[in-house]
């Protein structure tokens, strides 16, 4: 099971032969989280799900969840399997997928390929290649499975490996899901911001001293240089504590060492 549409999936298509009788069809869905599945209505089964008896002709598709729905009217193709991968999302934006199939092209000696996505002008590539932007159509692909990718800039990438085969067009319709990275960011942005505002800051009160104020050194000892003075009954952030000194903040980036003897902690 694919549980994100920018996996990989392996796209079997079902042809004449291939355990198909005639005047079938067969519809192959998977999509994340799990979905209720309604073929014209009707409740068929959950996802993954597969049917190779459908008769050929128009069907609509109806995809639920808890929270998501999706539904889409589809052409089932004589002998050939529909491929439908869908995700939900939080939001209908974050919900993607695409939809895979074969027409007959009435030419056997060349294998084509039809392709469409929303956002349009993606970029489509074929074993890595690019081959144009949607919507495209190429008359004539190398047979054989092969890579192909969809893609648009804050979107999640479509990643499939499919199989063109000679006398039928493979057609793609991508519906590409919006990339949560934007909110990501701000979420984790918003995180930091309430973790700062809810720690607890420790401040120093400087008690008062024989001088009427006290000196500011430049290291935790009586031999540091004298930095600036400062006055009984000010409050500055603690910083650190060593052997009976604290290190204060005293503010535009500068901080320097006091006697703890003649400061107190208070938390806020």
């Amino acid at each position: 099971m694919v549980k994100k549409t920018g996996g990989l999936l392996i796209v079997m298509m079902l042809l004449s032969g291939c355990n198909l009788s005639a005047r079938k069809a067969a519809v192959e869905i998977i999509s994340y989280p799990s979905a209720k599945v309604y073929i014209n209505d009707k409740e068929a089964g959950m996802t993954p799900y597969k049917n190779n008896t459908l008769k050929p002709g128009e069907v609509e598709i109806k995809l639920t969840t808890e929270n998501n729905e999706w539904t889409k009217k589809l052409q089932l193709e004589n002998a050939t399997n529909t491929v439908i991968n869908r995700e939900f999302g939080k939001t209908e934006r974050e919900s993607g997928g695409y939809i895979l199939y074969f027409e007959m092209t009435g030419d056997k000696n060349k294998a084509g390929f039809l392709a469409s996505s929303q956002p349009v002008r993606s970029t489509v590539k074929i074993e890595d290649e690019v081959v144009g932007l949607s919507p495209i159509r190429i008359d004539n692909v190398e047979d054989g499975d092969k890579k192909l990718s969809i893609s648009y800039p804050g979107y999640k990438n479509m990643n499939s490996f499919v199989k063109f085969i000679k006398g039928y067009q493979l057609v793609v319709e991508a519906d590409l899901a919006k990339e949560e990275i934007v909110e990501m960011v701000e979420t984790k942005a918003e995180e930091t911001m309430i973790a700062s505002g809810s720690a607890k800051k420790t401040v120093v009160v400087i008690s008062q001293t024989e001088t009427g104020w006290l000196r500011v050194r430049s290291s935790p000892s009586s031999g540091g240089s004298e930095l600036t003075k400062i006055n009984p009954g000010e409050s500055y952030e603690l910083m650190e504590e060593k052997d009976g000194w604290y290190r204060i903040d005293l503010k535009n980036g500068l901080s320097g060492w006091i006697s703890a003897a003649y400061a107190r902690k208070n938390s806020e």
